[in-house]
C-alpha cells in the first residue's frame, strides 16, 4: 500500500547561493552551441552581448517550426537556460553544452554503492527518460538528489551536496524534517531549484528485496518531484534573485501541484502498469470544501485530499487540451505572463473561469467528461 507523503513543499525558496555561476553557465551553453552552429563573433564568456543576443534572435529565425524557440523570451541571465535546452533541441550533438550533460550527485543513506544510492540513482534516470520520451524536455539544468530514511540525515546529505555547488540553503533541516521524521514513518518529497530530497520508511535492511518493494513508490514520487524540476526551467526560475521569487513565477500552488499530480499518474501507468479511472479520479475530487480559488497561494495545498482535488483539475485540462498545453503554461509564465495571462495563452479561458466551472464539473460526471472531450 502505498503511504502517501506531502508533497507540496516544491514551493520552498532557493539556494540563497551564487546565482551568477548558475547565470554563466547557461549563458556559455548558449554561447557554445551558437558557435557550434556557426553564429559568427560568439564566444563562450558566460557575459551576454550584442552577438549572442543577435544569434539567438537569428536561430529562432532559421527554425520557426520549433514551437519551443518561438515560447522562450528574449534572451537574458534568466531566460538563458531556456535557450540552452530548446538549442538543443534542435541537434543532439549541442546537447553535450548542456549543464545538465554532466550527471547529478546523487547520494544516499548508506554512501555511494548503496542499495539507497542506487535506487535514487535508477529512479532519477528512469524518470528523466520518461520525461524526454514523453514530452520531448531534457532540461538544460542540473539537480542534484538525496535520500535517507531519516529527516536529520536527509538534512546533512542536502546541506552537503549544496556546499559542494556552494551555500547551503538557510534552515535546511526546519524545511526537511518538517516532512520527513527521524526515522521517518512515510514517504515524501521536496524540489529545490537545483535539488530534489526523498525519503522513504526506515527499514531493518536494505536489500534487493527492499528495493524491489520501495522503487514503484519512490519512482513515483521522483516523477512527482523532476515536474516540478520541468516547472521551474520552462518558467526560467532557475536563477535565483529578488525578482525571480518561486511562488510569484510559477503560479497557483493548485496548478503547481496537481500537474505534478498528473505527471506522476501518467509514469505510474506507463510504467508501472496502475492508474485510476475518470470516475476514479473524479470521486477522489468530490467531497471537499476548498476550492481552487483557495488553493492559490503557497502552501495552501496541504493533504491528499486537496492533492487530489488539484490533480482531477489538472486532469480535466489535459484531457480537453493535451499535456503539451499544460507544458506550455510554464513557458508561458517564463515569458514574464501573469497567472492569467498564461492559464489564458495556454488553455483559452481564464483561470477564474475555469476554477468557477471545475466546481460542477467535479460533481457532475457528465459534464466533466463532455469537458474532457472538448464538447
Amino acid at each position: 500500500m502505498r503511504i502517501l507523503a506531502v508533497l507540496a513543499v516544491s514551493l520552498l525558496p532557493g539556494f540563497p547561493q551564487a546565482a551568477e555561476q548558475w547565470e554563466k553557465d547557461q549563458i556559455a551553453c548558449v554561447q557554445n552551441q551558437l558557435a557550434t552552429l556557426g553564429i559568427s563573433g560568439v564566444s563562450p564568456t558566460g557575459k551576454i552581448n550584442g552577438a549572442t543576443k543577435a544569434g539567438t534572435e537569428a536561430i529562432r529565425g532559421q527554425y520557426p517550426s520549433a514551437a519551443g524557440l518561438a515560447l522562450l523570451p528574449k534572451l537574458s541571465g534568466v531566460s538563458a537556460v531556456g535557450w540552452c535546452r530548446e538549442i538543443a533541441a534542435l541537434q543532439p550533438a549541442l546537447r553535450r553544452f548542456m549543464p545538465s550533460a554532466q550527471p547529478p550527485l546523487v547520494t544516499g543513506e548508506g554512501g555511494q554503492g548503496s542499495m539507497q544510492t542506487r535506487l535514487l540513482a535508477t529512479a532519477f534516470r528512469d524518470v528523466e527518460q520518461f520525461f524526454q520520451s514523453q514530452y520531448g524536455i531534457r532540461p538544460a539544468s542540473r539537480v542534484d538528489v538525496a535520500g535517507a530514511a531519516s529527516g536529520e540525515v536527509l538534512t546533512q546529505l542536502a546541506v552537503n551536496l549544496q556546499r559542494q555547488r556552494g551555500r547551503s540553503i538557510a534552515r535546511m533541516k526546519d524545511h526537511v524534517t518538517d516532512n520527513c521524521d527521524s526515522p521517518s514513518l512515510r514517504y515524501g518529497g521536496q524540489a529545490y531549484r537545483n535539488q530534489l530530497l526523498l525519503c522513504w520508511p526506515v527499514a531493518k535492511q536494505y536489500d534487493k528485496g527492499w528495493y524491489s518493494k520501495v522503487y514503484p513508490v519512490v519512482s513515483s514520487i521522483m516523477a512527482h518531484e523532476y515536474m516540478h524540476h520541468v516547472q521551474r526551467e520552462l518558467a526560467n526560475d532557475k536563477v535565483s534573485t529578488g525578482a525571480n521569487r518561486s511562488q510569484a513565477k510559477r503560479g497557483p500552488a493548485w496548478m503547481t501541484e496537481g500537474t505534478a499530480e498528473l505527471v506522476e499518474a501518467r509514469w505510474r501507468r506507463a510504467k508501472l502498469g496502475k492508474g485510476k479511472s475518470f470516475a476514479e479520479l473524479q470521486k477522489a475530487a468530490h467531497d471537499h470544501p476548498k476550492t481552487l480559488g483557495g488553493m492559490h497561494g503557497w502552501g495552501s495545498v496541504k493533504d491528499a485530499h486537496q492533492y487530489r482535488v488539484a490533480h482531477f483539475a489538472a486532469h480535466l485540462l489535459a484531457e480537453r487540451y493535451g499535456d503539451q498545453a499544460i507544458m506550455n503554461y510554464w513557458r508561458y509564465i517564463g515569458q514574464g505572463q501573469s497567472w492569467d495571462g498564461a492559464f489564458r495563452a495556454a488553455f483559452g479561458e481564464s483561470l477564474s473561469a475555469f476554477s468557477s466551472r471545475f466546481e460542477t464539473l467535479r460533481h457532475n460526471t457528465a459534464q466533466a467528461k463532455a469537458y474532457a472531450a472538448g464538447q
